[in-house]
């Protein structure tokens, strides 16, 4: 019998607006085909943006399509596949026992995304598609603005880093539900509008002031409305539009209240109800950071999802430059922080020469590889407050911080490894200390472990240690150190903390100094 040379995928996005599925026949991140799309409006953003719940009803008809999309997959012989949902699921308060009922009706698992994941997975997209257009930063900036039903996301990226990120909970749904029907056919409803975006966005204007922008990069659910509405075929994967163009058509559009809009584009009530907020938003937008050319693709969500996906489990290069790029909005978040770039840098290396050596044989991979990455960066951020209790404020700093691409749960091992490489795992006369749900204890632990030796290693920030290398044992980790000068600080600062390690990892942990 002839080998399948093949693997089929189905991702499945439960939208605020819609039910999507794609599946794709895949070989590598580029040799795979989509066999089969569906889509099914369901209006959950509306019901809970308003109420915060999801109604019964609701939850009868997406399990219905759910059960459709999974004899689908059977029938096309589905192996992998990826059920997300973003804005509406996740904030509804009933959301646990939505997904109960679809895992007990249809078997599947749903992925509860977080915001910052949310817009990563669009912004992965989107970045995949404009560097096969061969548009980059390398020499100019690009702002990224992804509005969807719920949220904004803001990504600023220059020479292919990260260097602000913002989210907003300004979604277009979500400006809908905030001001009552009269309210938006009010002749004063685009004042209104315009004055709360302004000052919801304004402190996206104070980071962005100084910088150079020439692409406008603008993505959404109602970006494909606009463009039918600018005359122009929605069809094609990328439009590039000249910013004054766009400014034009904002300048007639601001001048039209609801029944006007209805009545000039020959749109229905319910698509003009969305399309003013989207237009207000975008002139903000443009307004923030002033652009010479404005960038719409096609991607959504879906293609995300297929993107990380394949790209994941296929290619090395695509995962090693996916995390670099995360990489880069550490170090984007330290410098807001004023960190010491040399010492965090120093740690991050040595952390790595140590875990790469354990990780095998620890159960530990390449997310907890990338988590003790972050801790490293940011480990010392809380300095910038108070230097008497840093790793506290460290703590509170990055849980208050969205980490583009990171789910909630993954920034708080980071947040928590921050705190606990200076302070005790387990000290009950320390009332401040965050607690560590029994889930993420071991791998806090590990990460914290690690990090704390290592940043004993650079103890007087001189970043005295050259390189090293690390031999595991009969139950020790030597860790020989190439020095040139004296190191008695790193050694003596070693040793007080090697204890924890020995707790997590059962291994006694000496440092050696060796002539280069």
């Amino acid at each position: 019998m002839k080998r399948k040379s093949y693997t089929t995928f189905a991702a499945i996005h439960l939208g605020s607006e819609m039910i999507s599925m794609q599946i794709t026949e895949y070989r590598g991140i580029d040799r795979y085909k989509v066999v089969e799309c569906c889509n099914r409006r369901i209006r959950l953003g509306e019901e809970t943006f308003k109420n915060n719940i999801i109604p019964f009803s609701m939850v009868n008809e997406i399990c219905e399509i759910l059960y459709g999309f999974k004899c689908l997959m059977e029938e096309y012989g589905v192996e992998e596949y990826k059920l997300q949902d973003t804005t509406a699921v996740r904030e509804a308060r009933n959301q646990i026992f939505l997904l109960d009922q679809i895992y007990s009706k249809t078997g599947l698992v749903v992925d509860v995304v977080d915001m910052p994941q949310e817009i990563y997975t669009k912004f992965a997209a989107i970045r995949n598609t404009l560097k096969e257009a061969k548009i980059t930063s390398e020499r100019e900036g690009m702002l990224m603005m992804d509005i969807s039903s719920g949220g904004l996301g803001v990504t600023l990226v220059q020479d292919e880093q990260i260097r602000y990120q913002e989210n907003f909970h300004i979604g277009i749904i979500r400006i809908k539900e905030s001001f009552e029907r009269n309210k938006r056919e009010s002749l004063h409803f685009n004042r209104a509008l315009t004055e709360f975006l302004s000052s919801t966005i304004g402190p996206v204007r104070n980071e962005l002031q100084q910088d150079h922008v020439r692409y406008l990069v603008l993505s959404g659910t109602e970006t494909e409305l606009l463009l039918r509405m600018m005359h122009l075929d929605v069809q094609q994967k990328i439009h590039r539009i000249k910013a004054d163009d766009f400014h034009q058509f904002f300048k007639q559009m601001r001048k039209l209240n609801l029944p006007q809009l209805i009545k000039f584009y020959g749109i229905k009530e319910s698509v003009a109800e969305l399309v003013l907020p989207t237009v207000l938003l975008y002139e903000q937008l443009l307004n923030l950071v002033p652009a010479e050319e404005i960038i719409i693709t096609a991607d959504r969500f879906i293609d995300g999802m297929q993107l990380l996906h394949i790209g994941g489990k296929t290619n090395a290069e695509f995962r090693k430059n996916q995390e670099q790029e995360l990489i880069s909005l550490f170090h984007c978040i330290g410098r807001h922080y004023a960190y010491d770039r040399k010492h965090v840098e120093q740690v991050e290396r040595l952390s790595l020469i140590i875990f790469d050596k354990l990780a095998k044989n620890y159960g530990m991979g390449e997310h907890e590889r990338l988590l003790l990455r972050g801790a490293a960066i940011l480990h010392d951020i809380g300095k910038y407050i108070c230097m008497r209790s840093h790793s506290l404020y460290s703590y509170q700093l990055i849980m208050a911080t969205d980490i583009l691409g990171f789910s909630d749960y993954d920034k708080e091992i980071i947040a928590l490894a921050a705190y606990y490489h200076a302070n005790k795992l387990y000290a009950p006369e320390n009332k401040k200390a965050p607690l560590v749900k029994k889930d993420m204890v071991a791998v806090v632990a590990k990460i914290a472990a690690i990090l704390r030796i290592a940043d004993a290693m650079d103890r007087s920030y001189l970043q005295k240690i050259k390189g090293c290398s690390v031999v595991v044992k009969d139950n020790i980790m030597q860790v020989f150190a190439v020095c040139s000068v004296d190191m008695a600080l790193e050694e003596w600062t070693f040793a007080a903390k090697a204890d924890f390690f020995e707790e997590v990892y059962g291994l006694k942990a000496l440092l050696e100094r060796v002539e280069e």
